[in-house]
């Protein structure tokens, strides 16, 4: 038994060999064995003693005794078969989280109508506390009432329009902002018009069929699905009194459909084998928000509501988040964290306001605040790394995925005072475009033994997750330079690039030096796939002109050492080794200072190669007759001092090597900004070092 991953998107055994563990009871987590219906695990502490004894049929295991801090080593048994003995330790700061049972969480819903976000009881205080966004949801509620009742997608007829990605677009201001801003107006400002709008637009969208081009099970993509599986349960509980028995029907039977939709998903996939599927990371939620609001439905037994919660709990209370770490990381970057960390959100405060079980509580909520205060400060040209670096909250194509203010409810709850601080500065876009449903959530109170969140620091190391960040003035992103970097164990998977190593260096809220690439018209176009996926599209090095793999788990990074003095020096160093098979070892060492940064790259190989070192940005740069290159984007300048090994082979182009528009029918063609690639070029011995300046200010 290896134990070692062989497929994107499969879990990380774990504890992994000399980790330190900061919950307990911790998830035993092991790969699935062929033919292995039954696993045990044993744990021992530092003298050798068993304090653990467990089996499952499953590929996690949590005890329900709390294991104090200290030494351990776990084992797997398969029948006769050991795996071999883990070490690991619990920390003294461990957050003790027992998990909850759904008979438990079940039992504990109040026969109220609402209760999902929010009881009646709560209006008073929200109405009094929140009236910055109650002003917000009066101009969605206006927007709203404007607005025709949605036309059914057509897929499935011969040459269907509209097309799917300008569809679910549209769809989404439809059910994710209209529906639950005007099921809000209902609750919460007794609007009549809102009444009537949210009625209206639950009902029509319950008339269409939930197995047809609304499902969210192949063979249809599933962005309707997921927004009706999302929105339909809480908006059906801020609706519950003006609908009628036969009313109520006919929404049950639907949120009951997508409920058994995302079970059949889950288990389709073996997800807790297998959780990195994106999308379906968030369906556990909607599938314990259905059995939460279906208890007491005489339609349905509760043994089926016990079930689909039972496995949302296991979940959530096991494997979850998988690109999410320990560490508060988020592996697919700042775009997909702002919304991935919020679409069970509504799952989770539900559960805590019933039962008292806080998932919360678990060591990445408490600590994810400081990768957005690291990685998704709004006033940011950009935001790297990974899918949808490029998109801003204002963005139109992606709207509201940057999540109108990713600070809010995790700030609130855990700080640090600079993440209150910026909660507050983001808290009244002109409208709410998604992520409506957790707006009204109380943000409830921090940990009650202690917290792990800390303060801001200078230089976040989000390792597990792999990204870094060193930044000479947090607080004031208007006067900081940040150096980002990315060197991850999760591959160049899902919503990843090929880009172990790259880096992005921003000054005074204008990026110098850039990621490049964009989706084009939509996630998976020949531009998406064949550049902005490539390594050829990111601040890395290619070997032979050959870059990384592409959408695999084994093109991997780590980062090896990381150290900073208060906001003056930093240094960060990442070995790259896995992501370039065809060298023996590649080592990257970055250093930070206000007035330059240093890149230097340690290449160990069996045989000379030419080697290309990329970097790309939002402005032109020119050669300058000593060979630098010079930047200047946005008032901020940059000097580029190449190696002299590149011997001033210098190429700069505007053109990307497959168009964003490449492939993609004229009507529906998109007009993205150019970007600019530099390249130099170097023949060098098999082993070499390369070092390159760029002078700032």
């Amino acid at each position: 038994m290896l134990q070692q991953r062989t497929a994107n998107g499969q879990l990380f055994p774990s504890p992994a060999p000399g980790s330190l563990v900061e919950e307990t009871p911790p998830v035993f987590a092991f790969l699935p064995e062929e033919g292995v219906s039954l696993y045990q695990v044993e744990v021992r502490n530092a003298a050798g003693k068993i304090v653990y004894e467990g089996e499952t049929d499953r590929n996690f295991l949590v005890p329900e005794d709390v294991l104090p801090p200290g030494q351990y080593a776990w084992d797997l048994i398969c029948g006769e078969e050991r795996r071999g003995w883990w070490n690991f330790e619990i920390s003294s700061q461990a957050v003790v989280f027992r998990r909850p049972t759904a008979e438990m969480v079940f039992a504990s819903v109040p026969e109220v109508r609402p209760c999902h976000l929010f009881f009646a009881a709560d209006k008073e205080k929200i109405l009094k506390d929140k009236q910055p966004e109650l002003a917000v949801l009066r101009r969605n509620i206006a927007l709203a009432l404007e607005q025709p009742l949605p036309q059914p997608p057509v897929y499935h007829h011969d040459g269907g329009k509209p097309e799917y990605r300008e569809y679910f677009g549209r769809y989404r201001d439809y059910c994710d902002r209209d529906l639950v801003a005007c099921a809000l107006g209902h609750a919460l400002l007794d609007d009549e018009n809102a009444t009537r709008k949210a009625k209206e637009l639950l009902l029509t969208i319950c008339d269409w069929n939930p197995a047809g081009p609304c499902s969210l099970i192949y063979p249809w993509n599933d962005e309707i699905g997921l927004s009706n599986a999302r929105c339909l349960p809480a908006v059906y509980d801020l609706l519950w009194d003006i609908l009628t028995e036969q009313q109520r029907y006919v929404v049950e039977q639907t949120i009951a459909a997508y409920a058994e939709q995302c079970r059949e998903r889950l288990i389709r996939l073996n997800f807790t084998a297998n959780p990195g599927n994106s999308h379906a990371g968030r369906i556990p939620a909607y599938l314990g928000e259905a059995a939460l609001v279906l208890k007491g439905s005489p339609w349905f037994k509760e043994k089926t509501l016990k079930e689909w919660l039972s496995l949302a709990l296991d979940i959530y209370g096991g494997i979850f988040p998988f690109y999410g770490t320990s560490d508060g990381g988020w592996a697919e970057g700042p775009f997909y964290a702002s919304s991935y960390t919020r679409w069970y959100l509504p799952f989770f405060m539900a559960v805590e306001r019933f039962s008292g079980v806080r998932f919360l509580d678990r060591p990445f909520y408490q600590r994810v605040i400081h990768f957005f205060l690291h990685f998704a400060p709004p006033e940011r040209e950009n935001h790297p790394f990974c899918d949808g670096y490029w998109c801003s909250s204002e963005d139109p194509e992606w709207p509201g995925f940057f999540a109108q203010n990713p600070f809010r409810l995790y700030g609130e709850r855990f700080g640090p005072d600079l993440a209150r601080e910026w909660a507050k500065r983001y808290n009244t876009p002109e409208i709410y475009k998604l992520h409506l449903l957790d707006l009204f959530i109380p943000a409830g109170h921090g940990p009650e033994n202690g917290s792990l969140t800390g303060e801001a620091s200078p230089m976040a190391v989000f390792e597990q997750a792999g990204s870094a960040s060193c930044q000479t003035n947090l607080a004031d992103q208007a006067h900081n330079t940040a150096l980002l970097v990315r060197a991850s164990k999760f591959g160049s998977v899902s919503h990843q690039h090929a880009d172990q190593g790259s880096f992005a260096l921003i000054r005074n809220n204008k990026t110098l030096i850039s990621p490049s690439g964009y989706f084009g018209r939509a996630y998976g176009t020949r531009h998406h796939q064949e550049w902005t996926n490539a390594t050829v599209a990111h601040n890395c090095i290619l070997v032979d002109g050959k870059g990384q793999e592409r959408n695999s788990f084994r093109a991997a990074g780590h980062f090896t050492h990381w150290d900073h003095r208060d906001n003056q020096w930093f240094t960060v160093e990442a070995d790259l080794s896995e992501a370039y098979p065809m060298l023996n070892s590649y080592h990257r060492w970055f250093i930070l200072t206000e007035s330059e940064l240093v890149i230097e790259d340690r290449i160990e190989s069996s045989a000379p190669h030419e080697i290309s070192w990329l970097l790309h940005t939002l402005s032109e740069p020119v050669v300058q007759p000593d060979g630098s290159v010079l930047l200047e984007h946005g008032g901020e300048r940059a000097v580029i001092c190449p190696d002299p090994q590149f011997a001033k082979e210098i190429s700069i182009t505007n053109q990307f090597g497959v168009a964003v528009n490449e492939g993609v029918p004229e009507e529906v063609q998109v007009s993205m900004p150019d970007q600019y690639h530099l390249t130099f070029t170097a023949h060098l011995p098999a082993n070499a070092t390369l070092r390159v300046v760029i002078q700032l200010g």
